[in-house]
This record gives structure tokens, C-alpha cells and sequence, in this order.
């Protein structure tokens, strides 16, 4: 993000909502849980149309493993400022405060420069200040919970690549989640609609993964941001016949807004994110397409367990079996996002 820093100020000029600041807490793990009581201040200046985020480290302490950070929870800055104060309860942030990584400053949806004049944690509120409650933002998960278990959460991709990775995936005779934008399954020629009812049939998780895929916290209102959930929803009931309680943000670009309005709609969702990147996005139209099965042996190594690749590209699809093989080397069990949740309303592992 372009940044200007001073001896008493950071001035952030963001383009766009994925752009992102943090300020790190510690290079290791900091026990904070003495602090929680406590409250975030921000002094600043501009708009407080962005987001707020507390990160969680990994449990190994390690900026080396994947995922880093583990997890986060935000808060919508303009729910919380007055003035050119901004003060947040730290229980506000639900991770864990005995490894707690950064404060993140990202999600901007409104033109123009924002800047930091003091960034600390205060033990009390000002003489009558009060503030918003806290409102759900459900779990964002980059790993998974069950021991051993690993993931892959396939986005959407090209129809006539379809058949070919449900056949592949039967051969494999593994389990995976497709998140899946609500649009592609009105489009009659494309059949996806078909597509997603074979993949339920033969027992993969589909999700939701907006309507349209746009960037989702820089939609200039909650309305349009419940359009996408909506309609999303919508088309999975109408074509498909399912709901689902799991949502994997266009772009990993997520914030508070996004996360408190897809949980004022689905009770307890999960964001899903990811902790293993193929790079398909990065390589597979390049001359070096190999690179994208060696960015997902660099995060699997790492630790991650929760990936994230399309179906667009052959380049693509011809490293999926590559990269199945590699995980089932490993010992780690492939299932679906749900069951490696744990989530008690997923189906059993067979």
C-alpha cells in the first residue's frame, strides 16, 4: 500500500479494499491475556470507512509455518470512532490473547488518505464514551481443526473442465469442497448447474462464494454486500437444493463488514481461507506453469492444510493429480472443509 511516514504520523493512501497495514506485536508469541480488559485506541485522520483486525499467531509460534497469521477478528472502524478517536474493547476480538500477532489496518472502501497519529492500548475509556456492541462476525478459518486432515477448496473453473476433475477426484477416491458463484449456475450453457448437482451426488461439499465474485469489502454498501450473499444463497436453494453455512471470500479479501453481514444471514458461518496457495492465479498462464506445483509444495511443507486452486487452466488440472499424490505421501487424511472442521453436521468419514 503507498505510505508516508513521519516522526508522529503514518498517512496510508489506499487504491483499493485489498490493501492492507500491520503493525506487529511481537515476532513470537506474546501472552496479552493480562490486557484483555483493555482497549484498543486509534488516533487518526480521514475516513474511518475501513476495517480493524486483531491476528492470531499460529499455535507454533512460527512465522515460518502456514498458516500466518492462524486466524483473525475484526471490527468495523466507523462503528467505533468518534471524532478522530477510535477506542475498541479488546474483548471485541475474538482469538486467542495468549498469542496474539498484530493489528491490521486493511478493507478500505472510501477514496482518499487515511492517517495513524497514535496506535496503543489504554487501560479506560474517556469520561462518558460509549460504545456499539459487538457484533458476530462468525470463524475465519485457514487450517484445519481434525488432526491430520487436510482440505482442498476448489473455486470455480471452466465447464468443459468439469467432467474431467469430478473423474479424476472418483479415481483418487477423494472428497473436496466447491465454492461456487451463484451466476455461473444461471448460465444454461455453461451447465453448472448439473456440474454441482453431480459433484453433490457423489458426495463433495459446494459452497457459497458469492454472486457475482466481486471484491467484496470494497462494495461501497452493506446493501450490496447482502445482494451477493443473498442471491448467492438463493440460486443454491433454487438450482441446487442445498444451503450451506460456508463461505470463501473472492480474492481471500475479507473485513469486517463482509464478515458481520454474512453472519447477520447465516447463523455461525465459517469464511473459509486458505493456508496452502497453488498460485494458479500467478503461473498458470506463464511460461513457467510448473511454479504452481512448487508454490504448493512450499505451503504444504509449511504446514498449511487447507488449499485453494481452480479449475480454469489445463496447466491447472494437470497438477491436481500431482499434488492429490502428494498429500496421501504424506499421511494426511483428504476430506471435505466441513469434515475438517470437525463440524457435527457434516457426514461421517468413511
Amino acid at each position: 500500500m503507498p505510505a508516508a511516514y513521519g516522526q508522529d504520523f503514518l498517512r496510508l493512501s489506499p487504491t483499493n479494499a485489498d490493501m492492507n497495514f500491520y503493525t506487529q506485536i511481537a515476532t513470537s508469541c506474546y501472552d496479552m491475556t493480562a490486557y484483555k480488559d483493555a482497549y484498543l485506541h486509534v488516533v487518526f485522520k480521514g475516513s474511518d470507512k475501513f476495517t480493524i483486525s486483531f491476528t492470531q499467531h499460529n499455535a507454533e509460534c512460527d512465522q515460518n509455518k502456514a498458516p500466518y497469521p492462524e486466524t483473525w477478528d475484526s471490527i468495523e472502524a466507523s462503528r467505533y470512532s468518534s471524532g478522530e478517536d477510535i477506542y475498541v474493547p479488546l474483548s471485541h476480538f475474538h482469538i486467542n490473547f495468549m498469542r496474539p500477532n498484530s493489528i491490521g489496518f486493511h478493507g478500505f472502501y472510501a477514496r482518499g488518505d487515511v492517517t495513524l497519529l497514535k496506535v496503543e492500548i489504554v487501560s479506560s475509556l474517556p469520561e462518558g464514551m460509549k460504545l456499539p456492541e459487538k457484533l458476530p462476525t462468525g470463524t475465519l478459518a485457514l487450517r484445519c481443526k481434525r488432526p491430520n486432515s487436510f482440505a482442498f477448496g476448489i473455486d470455480d473453473g471452466q465447464p468443459q473442465y468439469a467432467q474431467e476433475v469430478m473423474n479424476m477426484l472418483a479415481e483418487e477416491d477423494i472428497l473436496v469442497t466447491f465454492f461456487t458463484v451463484g451466476n455461473g449456475l444461471l448460465d444454461e450453457a455453461a451447465n453448472f448447474t448439473n456440474v454441482y448437482k453431480e459433484m453433490l451426488n457423489r458426495g463433495h461439499q459446494v459452497a457459497l462464494h458469492t454472486f457475482s465474485h466481486p471484491m467484496m469489502e470494497g462494495l461501497p454498501t452493506t446493501e450490496k454486500i447482502d445482494e451477493e450473499f443473498l442471491k448467492n444463497m438463493e440460486v443454491f436453494k433454487e438450482k441446487l437444493g442445498v444451503e450451506s453455512r460456508y463461505f470463501r471470500p473472492p480474492f481471500g479479501n475479507v473485513g469486517a463488514r463482509t464478515r458481520q453481514r454474512l453472519a447477520a444471514l447465516i447463523p455461525d458461518p465459517y469464511i473459509i481461507n486458505w493456508s496452502v496457495d497453488i498460485e494458479d492465479w500467478l503461473w498458470a498462464g506463464s511460461p513457467t506453469p510448473e511454479k504452481q506445483l512448487e508454490a504448493f509444495k512450499r505451503d504444504f511443507e509449511k504446514g498449511g492444510d487447507i488449499a485453494v486452486m481452480h479449475y480454469l487452466n489445463p496447466t491447472t488440472i494437470s497438477y491436481f493429480r500431482d499434488v492429490f499424490q502428494l498429500v496421501k505421501k504424506s499421511g494426511k487424511r483428504i476430506m471435505r472443509v466441513d469434515q475438517c472442521m470437525e463440524d457435527p453436521s457434516a457426514p461421517p468419514l468413511k
